[in-house]
């Protein structure tokens, strides 16, 4: 069976940095289970898994629009060093998450400690970059009813 929009994919996955640095990978933590078409992986990676088969390796890379977009310097801002927890020492490369007023979350990276300032870069850390996919497709089977309404997998799934 191909990987294609409805099916449930099962996915072995190591992702590389043009320098060869890994920054993520599914080694010691087991494939990871999605439902193909429904955003819950990078489009651009979808596409590029799509017709693979069951047990099929492959290798390629992503440009960084199809990615987490470029680097925005614009992203740099600053912002009173009261709206961080006082438990949490602030310090250049530490990477927290933020929550917007609508719930969802996303990281920033602390850049300058200037006072009662902090600087901090609002772009994804890894906004700018290609990323270097290798890739072993482990299963592929169609969704269930419930897990095409649900528009994710569901690891118990009975087909």
């Amino acid at each position: 069976m191909k990987v294609r929009d409805g099916s449930v994919i099962l996915l072995d996955y190591l992702v590389r940095l043009r320098t060869g640095k890994v920054v993520e990978t599914s080694k010691g933590k087991g494939p990871i289970e999605y439902l193909h078409g429904t955003g819950q992986i990078l489009p651009a990676l979808e596409r590029a898994l799509e017709g693979l088969r069951e047990g099929e390796q492959a290798s390629f890379s992503i440009p960084p629009e199809g990615a987490y977009g470029a680097r925005n310097e614009e992203n740099l801002v600053p912002l009173p060093a009261t709206l961080f927890p006082s438990d949490v020492e602030l310090t250049p490369g530490l990477a927290l998450f933020a929550r917007a007023s609508g719930g969802q979350s996303y990281p920033i990276t602390v850049r300058e400690v200037q006072g009662e300032f902090v600087l901090v870069d609002l772009n994804h850390p890894l906004a700018g970059e290609r990323l270097y996919f290798e890739v072993n497709v482990r299963g592929v089977r169609p969704a269930g009813n419930s897990e095409v309404f649900a528009g994710r997998a569901t690891p118990a799934e009975v087909v």
